[in-house]
C-alpha cells in the first residue's frame, strides 16, 4: 500500500526543510475544495474589508458561486436582528463595492442577509477584536517607568510613554519565558 505524500519541489527547499506553502497548499486544497480562498479571506479579513463598525455587527457565513465560476457569488451575511438587517440592505452596494475592491475583481455580486436572532452584539464585536494583552509589570518596575517620565509636561504624552515602558517591560518578560 502506498502513502499520500505530497509532492515537494526540491528547488523550494531551504536547508533541507520544504516550503510551508508546498506542504500546506494540497492540504488546503483538499480541504477548501473548489470553494478557494475567497470564502477565507472574507472570513478572517471582514473587519478590514467592511471596517470595524459593519463587521461588529454581522458576520460572513458562506459564499455560493455558480458551477464553475469564481465571481458573482452570493454572499450570505448573518445579523441579529432586522434592525440591522434593513442596515445592511441600505448599504449592500457599498459593502459590496468594498468585498470587490478588496479582491481586484468583482467577486461577490449579491448580499443574501440571514437574521438569527441567537447573535448578540457582544458577541459578535468580540469575535473581531483580538484578545487583550496584558501588561506584566512589577510595582519597583512601574516606579522606574513612572520616574523617567516624570518631566514630560503633556499629560497625553506621559501617559503614552509610562504604557510603552510598560509593554515593554511585559514583552521583555514574555520573551525571556518562551526562550
Amino acid at each position: 500500500m502506498t502513502e499520500n505524500k505530497p509532492l515537494i519541489n526540491d528547488e523550494r527547499r531551504a536547508s533541507g526543510f520544504a516550503s510551508l506553502s508546498s506542504t500546506i497548499l494540497p492540504f488546503a486544497k483538499s480541504i477548501l475544495g473548489k470553494k478557494g480562498f475567497v470564502e477565507i479571506d472574507i472570513l478572517a479579513g471582514w473587519s478590514k474589508i467592511v471596517g470595524d463598525e459593519l463587521a461588529s455587527w454581522s458576520v460572513p457565513q458562506k459564499i455560493d458561486f455558480k458551477k464553475g465560476s469564481r465571481t458573482g457569488g452570493i454572499l450570505h451575511l448573518c445579523v441579529p436582528s432586522g434592525a440591522f438587517a434593513l442596515e445592511i440592505q441600505h448599504r449592500e452596494k457599498f459593502i459590496l463595492e468594498k468585498i470587490n475592491t478588496y479582491f481586484g475583481y468583482n467577486a461577490v455580486s449579491q448580499l443574501k442577509i440571514i437574521q438569527n436572532s441567537g447573535l448578540d452584539i457582544e458577541s459578535l464585536t468580540s469575535i473581531h477584536q483580538p484578545p487583550e494583552k496584558k501588561t506584566l509589570v512589577t510595582g519597583e518596575e512601574e516606579n522606574y517607568i513612572n520616574s523617567l517620565a516624570e518631566e514630560v509636561s503633556s499629560p497625553m504624552l506621559k501617559e503614552i510613554l509610562v504604557k510603552l515602558g510598560k509593554s515593554v517591560f511585559s514583552d521583555n518578560k514574555s520573551e525571556n519565558k518562551t526562550k
